[in-house]
């Protein structure tokens, strides 16, 4: 049987969670009426896509090496995960600033909040799940490294990982954001917080996928490896026998 690795696991997950939630935050949009709830519907949606596009991308670079490609087919990742940040670009944030502007010119009222606050509290806690089986290898990985979790993410090379941890962070704050909205507007009696909520949602998912793209973008154009990482495979070579000096030595993703 084939062995599942740490990052396929992350994605699998992901997308389990995002098909689930998807059709729950549909129910709970049209019932309750609100607009942060639709702008959560399409996150869920492009996020569905997005964990497709990481899947391919990963399934895609386990290929064998063959004469077209010597090094085998990494960048696949590389290419896919590019895609995956422009879906949520377009899919997710794009969509929630439309939702948030149209809510804004024409305000629409908000009701059915216990519906509400049921499905944003189940999708907050199956997002944190998805999050925490994503985190787990990346914590063992950044902690056999003795570097933060921090500086892994920002300088790691497997951007379907990278997008995965980023992504289900932001799916967490996101529904947070949503849920606030929510019980602001029943506060409130009125549909404004929904209606800011929805523009928060949408200026983090385009934050997200901004940071995916110039992840994505500097690993496509052959990124150097980090120096931390150069010293050690300078070490490394230097150690040898009958290496007498390391004059020159690079690395690229």
């Amino acid at each position: 049987m084939r062995e599942v690795e740490p990052t396929e696991r992350g994605v699998l997950a992901s997308l389990g969670v995002d098909i689930l939630e998807a059709g729950m935050l549909a129910a709970a949009a049209w019932l309750t009426g609100s607009v942060a709830l639709r702008s959560q519907v399409a996150a869920a949606v492009g996020d569905v896509a997005v964990q497709m596009f990481l899947l391919i991308g990963v399934l895609s670079s386990r290929r064998p090496l063959d004469d077209l490609h010597p090094l085998g087919y990494g960048r696949e990742r590389f290419f896919w995960s590019f895609v995956a940040a422009v879906g949520i670009f377009i899919g997710g944030g794009g969509y929630a600033l439309d939702q948030a502007i149209g809510a804004a010119m024409h305000p629409s009222p908000v009701g059915q909040f216990t519906v509400g606050y049921a499905t944003l509290g189940a999708t907050i806690v199956l997002d944190v799940i998805a999050l925490e089986v994503a985190l787990r290898p990346a914590r063992r990985e950044a902690e056999r490294r003795g570097i933060r979790l921090r500086t892994l993410i920002r300088n790691s090379t497997d951007p379907a990982a990278t997008t995965v941890l980023v992504g289900g962070g932001s799916a967490v704050v996101s529904g947070v954001v949503a849920l606030l909205g929510l019980f602001l507007s029943q506060f409130t009696r009125s549909a404004t917080p929904d209606t800011v909520a929805s523009l928060l949602i949408g200026l983090l998912l385009l934050a997200t996928s901004g940071f995916l793209l110039r992840t994505n973008r500097e690993l496509l154009s052959g990124r150097g490896v980090p120096p931390t990482m150069l010293r050690a495979m300078r070490g490394i070579v230097a150690a040898q026998a009958g290496v007498a000096d390391v004059a020159d030595l690079f690395a690229v993703v």
